[in-house]
């Protein structure tokens, strides 16, 4: 499981070794929607294998960009997502469980790469919301989870005051409640999202 605290240590030095120059840059503010899919939060075997994991999900995000020195970017990033939560059956049925929201802030680092491409690197914490405390979230829904982001961008063609981009965003965290503690549940599990959206992003001078 990725350990938030670790990964602040590598990240926060690195922020400072760019620095900007002062009064030399821009901030951008960016939104993106889209999609996201996510793998299995709890997978067991009680009679037969089942495994309890969100259903698609918007996604929406704001983000604070800050350029630094050498074409890096400081990136500040608030994540909302939610979803309705499903078990699924080894015969291929599934059940609704109720509504679970996610919520993750990030800070991180950006560049650009070649042929409109761009990349970025985050780290931060992830909050699990559950419209209902019962079942997994019966006990409540436990800590905030540490959570790495990689991501992948292109520039769109199209706008001329507002710039566009499509993004193709992973990120990786440990997912535990209480109740999974308390049915014997002693570590939490690795799951992974993946999400296609659309960023939209414009400048002002600081």
């Amino acid at each position: 499981m990725l350990r938030r605290e670790n990964a602040m240590v590598l990240l926060v030095p690195a922020l400072c070794a760019f620095a900007p120059r002062a009064g030399a840059g821009q901030l951008a503010v960016e939104i993106s929607a889209g999609v996201r899919s996510s793998t299995a939060l709890v997978r067991d075997s009680i009679v037969t294998p089942f495994d309890v994991r969100p259903a698609l999900a918007p996604a929406l995000a704001v983000t604070l960009a800050m350029p630094l020195e050498r074409s890096w970017a400081a990136h500040v990033t608030v994540d909302l997502s939610t979803s309705e939560l499903q078990r699924h059956d080894a015969d291929g049925s599934s059940v609704a469980l109720g509504r679970v929201s996610t919520a993750s802030f990030t800070v991180g680092l950006g560049h650009p790469l070649p042929a409109g491409f761009s990349a970025r690197i985050g780290v931060g914490g992830l909050k699990y919301f559950a419209a209902e405390e019962a079942g997994i979230f019966r006990l409540g829904s436990g800590a905030i989870a540490g959570i790495g982001t990689l991501a992948l961008s292109h520039t769109l063609a199209v706008g001329k005051r507002l710039g566009s981009s499509v993004e193709a965003l992973y990120d990786i965290h440990g997912f535990t409640t209480p109740a999974l503690q308390d049915e014997g549940f002693g570590s939490a599990r690795t799951v992974h999202r993946v999400a296609l959206t659309i960023r939209v992003h414009g400048r002002r001078t600081r």
